[in-house]
């Protein structure tokens, strides 16, 4: 008889492809987990996954019992629904606001968690500008937004730090400003500046530039993270930009990162307000989320092999 809980576990590995995250996820030892799948592979009389130095590999046979765990769990709790007919059953909608690039980096893990935790519960999301995130809660049908945290916390805002990581300085591999510039210098008095137009970020970069006593040419101000990447490898000017931007972006192999500010610490949270804290979609997402955040880390998108320059 296989247990729910343990095809649960299963559907997370076949997501992360790593036991340490994948037992973080499931609120367990890795030791606890691993005896898990050995249980799961005794039951099935199979071998569902390889486990080697390199990580851990998917079987044929474990992709078609991941396709039959899913199925199992999904016909569960439309059954589990049908049967209590409502009652005690969460259910709703629930509205995220967040960057594009959050929106590659935490809402899948969050989605495929609440959709096995709590699969009635209806989650809207809407990218945008992180800059203008926490404004967003002000909308009565926004629920959470995932944005850098201020300095300053306004009193009224609940949050879960999901991650935090440093900036970088890029600059475009094809410069269009004057070839007799050497980038390598880091004289940002003289090359143009591509800024982001407000926010958290605006705010650091300013930091930054006073820390230097420069005042930066500036070539655009852009509103959105990721366009600042797009215009930095454009050529049009350098930038600085949250590490994870960057990480993820077309654009990488046509940028350079000149520095990280090790001073910086851009930390990233899912967040509400507090007055809609008791309400029990809020609750649901906001306890999920510290569940999840030790999994939610930088180096899970950082390449060893970036070209920096120090």
């Amino acid at each position: 008889m296989i247990d729910l809980k343990d095809a649960a576990a299963f559907l997370r590995l076949c997501e992360t492809s790593n036991l340490t995250r994948t037992a973080t996820l499931c609120n367990v030892s890795p030791s606890t987990l691993s005896r898990t799948l050995n249980k799961l592979e005794k039951d099935l009389n199979t071998k569902l996954c390889i486990r080697d130095k390199k990580g851990i590999f998917i079987t044929d046979a474990g992709r078609k019992f991941e396709e039959f765990a899913r199925k199992t769990l999904n016909d569960y709790a439309k059954l589990e629904t049908e049967l209590d007919k409502g009652v005690g059953t969460l259910s709703g909608i629930c509205k995220i606001f967040c960057s594009v690039t959050a929106s590659y980096l935490f809402i899948p893990r969050l989605l495929n968690e609440l959709h096995l935790s709590t699969p009635n519960l209806e989650v809207k999301l809407e990218t945008g500008d992180p800059a203008d995130a926490l404004l967003k809660l002000e909308d009565p049908d926004t629920d959470f937004v995932i944005c850098a945290l201020p300095a300053d916390i306004p009193d009224n805002i609940q949050y879960v730090d999901l991650v935090t990581f440093p900036l970088v300085l890029i600059a475009p591999k094809k410069p269009r400003f004057s070839a007799n510039i050497d980038i390598s210098s880091l004289n940002l008095a003289e090359v143009p500046f591509v800024m982001p137009e407000k926010g958290q970020l605006r705010y650091e970069v300013e930091k930054y530039f006073m820390s230097l006593e420069v005042s930066p040419k500036v070539y655009s101000e852009v509103s959105g993270h990721e366009a600042i990447v797009s215009l930095t490898a454009l050529g049009f000017g350098l930038s600085v930009v949250p590490r994870l931007v960057y990480e993820i972006s077309p654009f990488k192999n046509d940028v350079i990162v000149m520095k990280e500010l090790p001073w910086s610490n851009f930390r990233v949270a899912l967040c509400n307000l507090k007055s809609k804290s008791k309400d029990k979609r809020i609750k649901v997402v906001h306890d999920l989320a510290k569940r999840l955040a030790p999994s939610f880390s930088p180096d899970l998108t950082r390449r060893r092999s970036d070209n920096v320059l120090m």
